[in-house]
């Protein structure tokens, strides 16, 4: 789309289009809604269908599968001759150098720490001591659970007070906030290499050094705009406190995806209990006085593994599309009504006091003609998620070959673009009410239109936040770990210390959870501003004087400094002032 952006006509400053919305992609709305009642049909019959499975008793010993139509002695037999003939061609020279060179150097037999169901290996069984704990008395977690979800429920309730508080302060003293943050990320690096260098770790410390000085440098180069960083987020934060209710509608969105989550995994455990016992396919031995199987390594594992039937493998791929798909879903209408929202507040009459309608409409548009469009950006994250889990799998299993580890790497930058453009895609749906693509199209348009491509200023914002949110996490913790350890040490008989620390670790990364969910929203909000402005500056207008200032100033530090100027030949050629 190349044309300039034209006004909706009918509707205040012809930018946000009020209604009556057509229904758009309602095709993705379907399939959206087949996926979710597949899901659950397939459930309900996995629940009517599951089989009784054997105890770990039985299945380690073997009692399970000793029946004579289960062939216990032959397929033991059949599994040490597989083990033997798949060693043999890996340790065969010419197959070897031929894995090696791709990296596949690898035995296919299990690893001999590798843990079975009822067998734990060595490691795992051997007794250890929590650090801090008195060794007469052993960890109880019954008794930890009595003891701290009082303090971990209390946690819960505060991080909210304290995601409030960190909107708050970036909204009256940003530049503090800014600052504090910088300081603090260059002050952590600058401690760890001190310790380093006290504990006689040179290369270390040597490392550390030099990225605290590259780090120092980096944030005085970017200075100025670290300081207009801390302006659109106190200016963003404002948008916030005049629709507060944008944080309710977040909060029921997450809690509805929650609530389809928790019956999701219900299915997929129903349908593994679908399914059949067999002799494991790792045995290829029994002790015959212990009647303990070992594998081809001699390591302990169950004589019996239950196989579950056909269809299973498939219902829990689609179980699993089911459930990032509705998550995505409630993420994605989550960045609609934010940026719903944030169009009403940012373009309403000078004077407008009352945005209580903001939320609800922009929340019944998503839900109801744009859902489709919700859905099918959702569905494009949800393939970017199975895509990158699939890639991070093959990573792993291949970490040798470095050409796996380099397509990786240029798969990150892919879907890292793919979310962007997407993101912004659905602020423009859920302005003008398009299509999901026809809104892609159009946002990149309008954005490349008014030289607003280079966005990188706004990378500082989320870590600014995501810092700030980590240092009051790592702060609460340690408050909530003092507090905890008087009060168990009167009232707990040992292992006072021990709970405590457990409980000031819960309660931070509790806090860091809820405040992350707080900074995020904030960052919704400066990505709608940030679209809005764009929207402004294509119709040579301006609202919100105060945000347009901070904004017009961060799109200019991104622009090279210079004109058009015209040859003696006639061409137009850009020219950069001297």
């Amino acid at each position: 789309m190349s044309a300039k952006y034209t006004p909706i006509a009918g509707y205040p400053d012809g930018v946000y289009n009020f209604g009556p919305r057509q229904r758009r992609d309602v095709a993705w709305f379907w399939s959206f809604l087949a996926v979710i009642l597949a899901t659950a049909a397939g459930g309900l019959i996995a629940y009517a269908g599951r089989d009784e499975s054997p105890s770990a008793a039985d299945a380690r010993l073997g009692v399970a599968c000793s029946a004579p139509n289960f062939h216990f002695s032959d397929v033991l037999a059949a599994n040490a001759a597989r083990f033997e003939a798949a060693n043999a061609r890996r340790t065969t020279p010419p197959a070897a150098n031929a894995n090696a060179a791709l990296g596949q150097d690898r035995v296919v037999v299990p690893a001999a720490g590798s843990r079975t169901l009822g067998a734990p290996s060595a490691a795992t069984s051997a007794p250890s001591t929590a650090p801090g704990a008195d060794a007469d008395a052993p960890f109880d977690a019954s008794a930890f659970v009595e003891a701290a979800y009082p303090w971990l429920i209390a946690a819960f309730v505060a991080s909210f007070f304290l995601g409030a508080l960190l909107l708050w302060t970036f909204q009256r003293c940003a530049n503090s906030m800014v600052w504090g943050v910088v300081y603090a990320k260059v002050g952590v690096m600058f401690a760890l290499t001190l310790s380093f260098a006290a504990a006689g770790a040179t290369v270390p410390a040597i490392i550390f050094a030099l990225l605290t000085a590259l780090t120092a440098f980096v944030f005085y180069l970017w200075r100025d705009e670290l300081n207009l960083v801390a302006s659109l987020l106190a200016v963003a934060t404002r948008g916030l406190r005049d629709n507060p209710h944008i944080v309710t509608a977040v909060v029921g969105l997450q809690l509805a995806a929650f609530a389809w989550l928790v019956p999701c995994v219900g299915f997929m455990m129903f349908a593994n209990m679908n399914g059949r016992v067999a002799v494991s396919p790792d045995a290829v031995a029994q002790d015959a006085n212990t009647k303990v199987c070992s594998d081809s390594l001699g390591a302990a594992v169950d004589c019996c593994a239950w196989v579950t039937e056909a269809w299973v493998p498939p219902y829990l791929f689609l179980a699993t599309v089911s459930g990032i798909w509705f998550i995505s879903a409630a993420l994605e209408t989550r960045l609609f009504v934010i940026g719903g929202t944030i169009c009403q507040w940012y373009f309403a009459p000078v004077g407008t006091t009352d945005f209580s309608s903001g939320v609800p409409r922009a929340l019944g548009h998503a839900l109801g003609p744009s859902f489709g469009s919700v859905c099918f950006g959702s569905f494009v994250l949800t393939m970017v998620e199975l895509a990158r889990s699939a890639a991070e799998r093959l990573r792993r299993e291949d970490r040798d070959n470095i050409l796996v580890c380099i397509i990786v790497t240029c798969l990150e930058c892919v879907y890292a673009i793919i979310e962007y453009i997407s993101k912004f895609a659905m602020l423009q749906a859920s302005v003008t009410g398009e299509a999901f693509c026809d809104a892609a199209a159009s946002v990149t348009d309008l954005l490349s239109r008014n030289f607003l491509t280079a966005y990188g200023t706004y990378a500082f914002p989320g870590m600014i936040l995501q810092g700030a949110s980590l240092v009051i996490a790592v702060g609460f913790g340690c408050a909530t770990w003092l507090l905890s350890y008087g009060v168990f040490a009167a009232t707990l008989s040992a292992n006072a210390g021990l709970y405590a620390g457990l409980v000031g670790i819960l309660s931070g990364i509790i806090s860091l959870v809820v405040m992350s969910f707080f900074a995020m929203i904030a960052l919704n909000v400066v990505d709608a501003v940030f679209l809005c402005y764009a929207m402004d500056k294509d119709r040579n207008s301006v609202h919100r004087g105060e945000l347009h200032a901070v904004l017009h100033e961060v799109n200019e530090k991104n622009q090279p400094q210079g004109g058009l100027v015209r040859n003696p030949g006639g061409q137009y050629a850009y020219g950069s002032y001297a």
